[in-house]
């Protein structure tokens, strides 16, 4: 028995447009960590800022296995670093929230 299917074509309508997700801005940083005083000390083009942490080691352990540039993001004090893992070819992401020193 032959294919009795419907043939009319399916009525186009447009997709739906979504706003693409805006991107929080990040700058490429170099960070320097005190660890005796528990601060970071942060410089990039728009100057050097100093950041406190409770542990200070954790991201000088990060930075000491860093693979990518470090990130610094102004609007959350969210520094990111990329370290090396196993079977992460692009490495792994570890962000520290950092809180502003008087």
């Amino acid at each position: 028995m032959p294919y009795q299917g419907d043939t009319t074509p399916a009525p186009s309508s447009p997709a739906p447009s979504t706003p693409a997700p805006t991107a929080t801005p990040t700058v490429t940083v170099i960070p320097a960590v005190d660890l005796f005083m528990g601060t970071v000390t942060i410089t990039a083009k728009a100057g050097t800022r100093r950041f406190g942490h409770p542990q200070p080691h954790l991201i000088a352990q990060a930075l000491a296995r860093a693979v990518r540039p470090t990130r610094w993001c102004e609007s959350s004090k969210t520094l990111t670093v990329t370290v090396a893992a196993v079977g992460e070819r692009e490495g792994v992401r570890q962000h520290y929230t950092l809180t502003r020193e008087d």
